[in-house]
């Protein structure tokens, strides 16, 4: 397995939007191509699932959201593309961005609006919406019908970029980043014994549907199921938003206190930085559609801090995304799925 760093910039650079997860199959299996004891499949719902088997009765599964927020044909206008969001793109950092339009070609973009020079009176005081914007490939109308349509989908461009102090900035950190720290844990279990049979879940569509983390859950009905997602890193503008460096452990009725409570006792016994997220509600992730498969399933939620969610330049600290992994390997040393299940009454 390649190290952590490599795992994230292939990630990241690949493209998989909401609902056109099938694309990074041959990225994820192109990591895979040296490991001889791991099965790799997508099921029907786009769903990357990793398995590997274990020595011991049981099934821990981790869910990671493995699609990225884009952007859609509304509307071909003239020579140019008309758009709208898939995911949460904020309209005001559109414009001037590079995209590349995935339609019966793959062509490279400008987002564009009207100059400021020519704009009408009190238009520049206006905040920029999908309606302003369009996308110029640089195609006449007879070209634009014939390669593209309505629904197909765009991504913006990101390069991947070492900052200073182990920080990297790229697209698509919201959830790729938690999808390196699944698959780096297979790094960190090479030698371990005596572990459950393992998933490595990269779920489709949690940008907007949820529907790949609840057709997964419910297929595989894992003992125990440990959903890694992004939160806010601390930045100017955000209030409530967490260290770069913490481990970042969910509180709340998504989540299984016993298991919580358990991966504290770990993170406080070797001494690895952590916040308590309190979440009293609806997770807003995978989590809850984990929780509810089925009969219910014992679920874990883990957050990794990245700054400028939802933009082209996602930044998030190597250091921590290797610490979590590290921590979910110690985990699962350490876990007794028996501890977690039914309780029967006589």
């Amino acid at each position: 397995m390649k190290d952590v760093k490599e795992i994230l910039k292939i990630v990241t650079e690949a493209s998989g939007p909401s609902g056109m997860e099938e694309k990074m199959f041959e990225t994820v299996k192109s990591l895979f191509e040296k490991e001889k004891d791991i099965e790799l499949l997508m099921d029907k719902m786009g769903n990357i699932i990793i398995f590997k088997k274990g020595d011991k009765k049981g099934k821990v599964a981790f869910f990671t959201h493995n699609d990225e927020i884009g952007l859609m044909v509304s509307k071909i206008d003239g020579d140019y593309l008309r758009f709208t969001s898939v995911g949460g793109y904020d309209e005001k950092i559109l414009l001037g961005q590079e995209v590349v339009v995935y339609g019966k070609k793959v062509a490279n973009g400008i987002i564009g609006a009207t100059p400021p020079h020519l704009q009408k009176s009190g238009d520049s005081e206006k905040i920029i919406g999908f309606e302003d914007l369009y996308i110029d490939l640089a195609m006449k109308n007879n070209e634009l019908i014939k390669y593209f349509k309505i629904g197909d989908r765009v991504l913006i461009k990101s390069k991947f970029t070492e900052l200073k102090n182990d920080f990297y900035s790229v697209k698509a950190l919201d959830n790729r980043s938690s999808v390196a720290v699944i698959l780096n844990i297979l790094n960190h279990i090479k030698n371990l014994k005596n572990i459950p049979d393992l998933y490595f879940v990269l779920n489709a569509q949690e940008e907007t549907t949820m529907v790949g983390s609840l057709v997964a859950s419910y297929s595989i009905n894992p003992d125990i199921g440990i959903v890694l997602d992004v939160t806010f890193a601390k930045q100017p503008g955000v209030e409530y938003g967490y260290s770069y460096d913490s481990v970042v452990i969910a509180k709340g009725s998504n989540i299984c206190s016993k298991l919580s409570d358990f991966l504290l006792e770990i993170v406080k016994r070797e001494n690895i930085k952590y916040e308590i997220e309190a979440i009293p509600r609806h997770s807003g992730t995978d989590a809850y559609a984990v929780q509810t498969a089925r009969e219910g399933i014992k679920t874990l939620l883990l957050s990794l801090p990245i700054r400028n969610m939802h933009t082209p330049v996602e930044i998030v600290n190597l250091k921590t995304v290797d610490r979590i992994s590290k921590l979910l390997a110690l985990f699962l040393s350490e876990v007794e799925i028996e501890d977690y299940g039914e309780k029967i009454i006589k």
